[in-house]
């Protein structure tokens, strides 16, 4: 008779509470460092692509500085959305300016916010906002949660270079006083709006100390 041993039932069982335990350990982990890379990834080519679609549009349309856009379209401060003409006047900016330079799936009109929406093939979107300047609010994953401003959704400006910042036609949200690095941290933890303004300054990276669960 063959005398074989194998492994009995207890030690199986070990074995197997091992590696879920690791797994457990590990696996939120992995998960992070993929929305990591995902975001890091999908701004950069959100920045690119924006970079050059005003630039071509400067190139053909003149100067940003005589860009025609509507006055500052106010925000309904008891539904918390924007008015249609918002809508109205971002469509109009996007079809004159833009259109013709981004390679897009379709646009739409945003349904909790009823802001102007472009929707991209890889899922992402952003959507236009008729500000002092044009807000761009790109959202990395579109329609999915969380839909929150530092998490999932970063905000970008095109703008006369008289009223921007930064003294470019198209840059992240940065406060006129965010000169360093610690600035931009604190602007970006207590208003997310901001954050952009900190990952343009560490090149897109999520690092560790960043203020937000993505």
């Amino acid at each position: 008779m063959n005398n074989q041993k194998g492994f009995t039932l207890a030690e199986v069982l070990i074995t197997l509470g091992i590696i879920g335990t690791v797994t457990a350990l590990t696996l939120p982990a992995l998960i992070q460092n993929h929305k990591k890379s995902e975001t890091t990834a999908r701004l950069k080519k959100f920045y690119s692509i924006m970079s050059q679609a005003v630039l071509m549009s400067e190139n053909d349309n003149g100067s940003i500085e005589d860009w025609e856009k509507a006055e500052m379209d106010s925000k309904d401060e008891e539904t918390g959305q924007y008015s249609d003409n918002d809508y109205k006047h971002s469509e109009e900016y996007f079809n004159r300016y833009l259109k013709n330079y981004l390679k897009y799936l379709k646009t739409e009109k945003d349904e909790k916010t009823k802001l102007f929406k472009v929707l991209f093939t890889d899922g992402s979107s952003v959507k236009f906002r008729n500000g002092d300047c044009m807000d761009l609010i790109f959202d990395i994953n579109g329609d999915k949660k969380p839909n929150e401003e530092g998490r999932d959704q970063y905000r970008f400006l095109i703008c006369k270079k008289s009223k921007s910042a930064t003294n470019r036609s198209f840059s992240a949200y940065i406060r006129a006083n965010a000169k360093n690095r610690e600035q931009r941290f604190n602007y970006c933890k207590n208003t997310p709006a901001t954050c952009s303004g900190l990952l343009e300054y560490d090149n897109w990276e999520i690092k560790k100390d960043y203020p937000h669960r993505l």
